[in-house]
């Protein structure tokens, strides 16, 4: 771990009720996915330069507070666990990573049963699951619940699609994930209170509209919709009930990278290789605003948990930090 200082940049740009409060430098190359943490204090980011970064993300300073390195490739992605005492990450080295975050933060455990990149991982709400996204076509699913007591995953499933696999969701009751692919599809598995072996022999639900590779999936907080984005430059909202596609969001120009939903479940926020984000409401259909073009592509965005904060950040290695007004 280096502790590093990284120079900040206040701004005053202000678009309908989103406030631009921070820039920050220190990544030296693309920036592939920030996430917030579940108490709001902090961000997590994942670049090619092999690092990962933990930011002051309670006001708009943006300090880095520590580097964490290990990766022995870029790093595609990370995501705090549910009490945010760990971080995990996944990178181009086919490795599954977990971070304690103490005072001094520690490489906590490496998980290698990977083939090939790790593109996305996620934390279950309930604490009990680690999922990681892979290029060798693979999903896995790995009970962590006496990972710390005993060092080891208590049992890993392995599920499948026909393609690499770029991301992965849970839903908010932990029941639910879904993973998206190069494949096309969204595939979604039930996960039942007994043994998650059983789920190497479910057949996941298929859902099918886009036409070209899901980049990115995510539940809304309230559970009831599931939100996928594509290369099509479309994001489909899903009932996650009937599995039917209630909306298809147009407006970009380019491959659309990722997506979040508002802690409210009320809006959507898409980033884009065009240079933009846009924020949609999910009720109306409507796109609301797009923010100023970056200079590069956008990989990635996050709402903070608690609403007040946009972040954004993509090929310029540049983390933009929005604060929501109102």
């Amino acid at each position: 771990m280096n502790t590093v200082m990284t120079k900040q940049f206040i701004t005053a740009v202000t678009v309908n009720g989103l406030r631009e409060i921070g820039i920050a430098t220190g990544h030296r190359s693309w920036v592939r996915t920030v996430g917030f943490s579940n108490d709001s204090q902090l961000l997590g980011s994942a670049s090619n330069d092999h690092t990962i970064r933990i930011w002051d993300a309670r006001g708009g300073s943006m300090a880095c507070l520590c580097t964490l390195e290990g990766h022995q490739a870029s790093v595609w992605s990370v995501a705090f666990s549910h009490d945010d005492s760990l971080l995990a990450s996944g990178g181009n080295d086919s490795s599954v990573r977990l971070w304690e975050l103490s005072s001094e933060p520690t490489e906590f455990a490496r998980l290698t049963d990977h083939n090939e990149s790790v593109y996305g991982v996620a934390f279950s709400p309930d604490g009990r699951f680690l999922a990681s996204a892979s290029h060798d076509h693979t999903l896995r699913l790995r009970d962590i619940s006496s990972l710390r007591r005993t060092g080891r995953v208590q049992v890993t499933v392995m599920l499948t699609h026909i393609s690499h696999v770029y991301a992965v969701a849970f839903s908010p009751d932990s029941r639910l994930i879904a993973s998206a692919s190069r494949d096309s599809v969204v595939r979604l598995w039930q996960i039942d209170q007994g043994d998650i072996r059983d789920l190497a022999n479910q057949r996941p639900k298929g859902l099918v509209g886009h036409r070209g590779w899901v980049n990115s999936v995510a539940f809304s907080p309230n559970g009831k919709l599931l939100a996928s984005c594509s290369n099509d430059q479309r994001v489909i909202v899903w009932d996650v009930n009937s599995l039917n596609a209630i909306a298809e969001l147009e407006g970009h120009q380019e491959a659309v990278t990722s997506l979040a939903f508002s802690p409210d479940s009320r809006l959507i926020a898409s980033a884009s290789k065009d240079g933009t984000v846009r924020l949609w409401d999910v009720h109306s259909r409507r796109e609301l605003l797009t923010l100023p073009r970056q200079n590069s592509s956008v990989n990635t965005v996050a709402f903070s948990p608690d609403g007040r904060k946009l972040a954004l950040a993509g090929g310029d290695g540049l983390i933009t930090v929005w604060g929501i007004v109102g």
